[in-house]
């Protein structure tokens, strides 16, 4: 049978017995698809695959495999088409499991179903439990392995809910992702030899594979609550993080800058460290150096930014966080309130996943963003892989819908958007403007669209939808492509090319071809004024 083909992952986590159903649960369709691409590599028995995305199994770089078991016959794919009130009808599920009874292939093979979690929102408790039921009675009738690929926004209290069914669910694995850092969090998993339970893998994809990263020295050494390092309580920070004169306590030790810090840094195992952030920082290097100490110290060394001056981007917020830092603050406060925030994090380890490499994260946050106005379908695409590596960050993305007022020619208000930040992307499609910005928050979305739009837009637009949940964001984007890949849309690519004339242009204009006799040369003379003496009441002048 097919296994979750994650190369050094013992047998037992990554079998998927017959006559069982598995439930796979990740916030992203993305993640699902990835594994299951690996998981039917070298498979050599019949796969059905139901999905409502069927096609997006068999897109990307890694779905080559998946084609020639199609063109072998062992691989059958399903659209599963359905709407929400009909799938939560028993019937639904009978008719599909039935369909499936007809091929003769279905003895011993491995049915693996794509569903969104909305689809189980209103369900109460008995009813997913008959429909899961009939998916175990199926599996065990058939020698099959079920296997329920779950992805959407909704996934916690569904996952709640599979832990109370494990008489007819057999394992339920939850997928997360930190940058390149895939968790799978085993809940339990039913295997040959017994059961597995509250256990926690890393993997990371390299060469075309999936592979499980070892857990590090440092972060499997556990230490006993009386067991406090020498330096647990020292505290070390830049000169500049704090006003001068500032009274500190004795344990606090204040040193030249962010340079000295950390190359004094290496020989601390639990202190705290606090670097200061101004307009002149660099921040990649200084994220890579808290990456590194990260790596060398351990986990229970505790890293802090304070920003002074400079400006430290939502983008930003999340690459230092994914990197190994502790807690980032956002202002130059008080000294009684950092010396509160800094108490507040004493004897915290940290616990994210680290990746093995950082070049692994700014691959992520260095990818190139276009900006301005895109055709639909190379904005739609954008916007997928922009939301892909927004969500694998923690970076937040909203797109905005917004829909015209009747009889408004679309070109009037797109040429009233002015981008000029890189990620921020529009289109345009059947009286409805599609706006992304990247790195925004949902509560942000207003401020961002008047710095961009010169007008209101209400002048414009009926109303506004705002998708601010990357799972949405990329699932309207399927549904773009889907809607309108053959179809013929409004490309106003040539008309909104002016709309960059404000980026300055750092080469220097040629003026030895300008025409000198055109009216904006035109010398004008002008008679020189006369002085005019006024004399003003009560004799001043």
């Amino acid at each position: 049978m097919p296994n979750l083909n994650i190369s050094g992952l013992n047998k037992a986590f990554s079998e998927l017995k017959c006559s069982a159903n598995y439930a796979l649960i990740a916030p992203l369709d993305n993640q699902l698809i990835e594994l299951t691409q690996s998981m039917l590599f070298n498979t050599s028995e019949h796969i059905f695959l139901l999905s409502k995305q069927i096609e997006a199994f068999f897109d990307g770089d890694h779905a080559s495999h998946l084609h020639t078991l199609y063109d072998e016959g062992k691989l059958h794919p399903f659209n599963l088409n359905y709407d929400l009130s009909s799938a939560k009808n028993l019937r639904f599920s009978k008719g599909v499991l039935n369909e499936l009874k007809e091929y003769t292939e279905i003895k011993n093979s491995c049915v693996i179903v794509h569903l969104s979690s909305d689809m189980f929102v209103d369900y109460k408790t008995h009813e997913l439990k008959s429909k899961i039921t009939l998916y175990k009675n199926f599996s065990i009738a058939e020698n099959a392995t079920v296997v329920f690929l779950i992805s959407g926004a909704s996934n916690s209290d569904l996952r709640r809910q599979l832990l109370t069914f494990n008489d007819v669910v057999d394992g339920v694995i939850n997928m997360t992702q930190e940058a390149s850092v895939y968790s799978l969090e085993y809940d339990f998993w039913h295997h040959s030899e017994g059961v597995i339970a509250t256990e926690t893998i890393n993997y990371q994809h390299k060469n075309n594979q999936l592979i499980v990263l070892t857990p590090e020295n440092e972060a499997v050494q556990s230490y006993r609550a009386t067991n406090q390092d020498f330096d647990e309580d020292d505290v070390w920070l830049v000169k500049s993080a704090v006003p001068a004169d500032t009274k500190l306590p004795a344990y606090y030790k204040v040193i030249e800058g962010n340079d000295a810090l950390y190359e004094k840094a290496f020989k601390m195992k639990a202190a705290t460290l606090v670097f200061a952030v101004t307009r002149y920082t660099d921040l990649s290097l200084l994220a890579r150096e808290c990456f590194s100490l990260r790596k060398q110290c351990g986990r229970k060394l505790k890293l802090v930014i304070q920003n002074v001056d400079g400006i430290i981007r939502h983008q930003d917020e999340c690459l230092f966080l994914t990197l190994g830092v502790n807690l980032i603050l956002y202002s130059f406060s008080e000294p009684s309130r950092l010396l509160s925030q800094i108490q507040s994090i004493q004897g915290f380890q940290f616990s994210r996943p680290l990746p093995s490499s950082i070049d692994d994260v700014l691959k992520y946050s260095d990818s190139v963003l276009h900006k301005g106005y895109l055709p639909l379908i190379d904005f739609a695409k954008q916007v997928t892989k922009h939301s892909d590596s927004a969500a694998n960050l923690g970076v937040s993305g909203v797109l905005v819908v917004l829909e015209l007022l009747p009889r408004i020619d679309a070109i009037h208000p797109l040429h009233l958007f002015h981008v000029k930040r890189e990620g921020d992307i529009f289109s345009y499609v059947d009286a409805q403007v599609y706006l992304y910005l990247h790195a925004c928050r949902e509560h942000d979305v207003d401020s961002a669209i008047k710095h961009l739009f010169k007008l209101d837009i209400t002048d414009f637009f009926i109303s506004k939808n705002v998708i601010a949940d990357h799972f949405y964001i990329q699932q309207e984007c399927r549904r773009l492509v889907r809607q309108y890949q053959a179809t013929e849309v409004p490309d106003f690519t040539e008309q909104l090319k002016e709309n960059v004339s404000y980026i300055f242009d750092g080469q220097i204009s040629d003026v030895s071809a300008l025409a000198i006799e055109t009216a904006e040369f035109r010398k004008v003379e002008r008679p020189i004024s006369e002085p005019v003496k006024v004399m003003l009441k009560g004799g001043a002048k």
